[in-house]
């Protein structure tokens, strides 16, 4: 069965050209190992979910333990590499500037289900609250990795945090363990409609999440009855700050 993706059409505000869109896929939300499983014993596996997470859960195990001990590791869905990070002042091993890093790619069983994926594109969406980028201002990129304890800076359109709703507010959310994380009101250091400055938590675990807007404001002084909340379509991945070579 052929995968489909739906996805709506945006205006691309960061171009001066009125026929730039871009798609944004619409989420059906995030799903964990649980669910995952759930799914392969409906299709009518007949195993136990306890057999089928404990399986997975050596499989993962392995397959780390493999990659860590200087293996490229082909699992048929990604690729794992090892890499070795930072600089080598005095041909010695530092902890406070090297580390480990596993570089993943997608393996054929991924590529193959991409290239049978369809798109579905429901039209062009006139919610104004967007997302445009999300750019990490100790490094200056934009490739949805932020350092923790450190600023970033949110552009979009209609983002300001506004209104008593509880959804209000910018939530990260871990996609490997579903816990969500609202940054208190404290670490939103600029508030304005196309631009927000956040502290990323130092507190947070590094990985993969999800970064979502909700507010109530509606570009005039009266709020919106409800929030309406905004998902980056990129993930971010949390990182730790690069330690200072003095």
């Amino acid at each position: 069965m052929k995968n489909v993706l739906k996805a709506w059409l945006k205006k691309n505000q960061l171009t001066p050209d009125p026929n730039d869109y871009t798609a944004s896929v619409v989420s059906n939300g995030s799903v964990g190992v649980d669910q995952i499983i759930a799914e392969i014993i409906a299709d009518g596996i007949e195993l136990k979910s306890e057999t089928i997470l404990n399986a997975l859960n050596r499989f993962n195990s392995k397959a780390a333990s493999m990659a860590l001990s200087g293996y490229n590791v082909n699992t048929g869905l990604v690729y794992m590499r090892p890499v070795i990070k930072g600089p080598f002042y005095g041909k010695t091993w530092n902890p406070e500037v090297n580390s480990v890093y596993i570089s993943i790619t997608q393996g054929v069983a991924l590529r193959t289900a991409v290239a049978e994926t369809t798109v579905e594109i429901l039209g062009e969406q006139a919610d104004p609250l967007e997302i445009y980028s999300i750019t990490d201002q100790t490094t200056g990129k934009t490739d949805g990795n932020l350092t923790k304890g450190r600023n970033a800076e949110i552009k979009g359109s209609y983002l300001k945090i506004v209104g008593d709703n509880e959804a209000c507010g910018i939530t990260l959310v871990n996609t490997s363990t579903q816990e969500a994380t609202k940054l208190a009101a404290t670490d939103i250091v600029l508030n304005e409609p196309s631009r927000l400055l956040i502290f990323v938590p130092a507190t947070l675990n590094d990985g993969e999440y999800e970064l979502t807007v909700a507010t109530q404001y509606s570009g005039s002084s009266k709020l919106l009855a409800q929030p309406r909340s905004v998902t980056f379509s990129q993930s971010i991945v949390i990182m730790p700050a690069e330690p200072v070579v003095r």
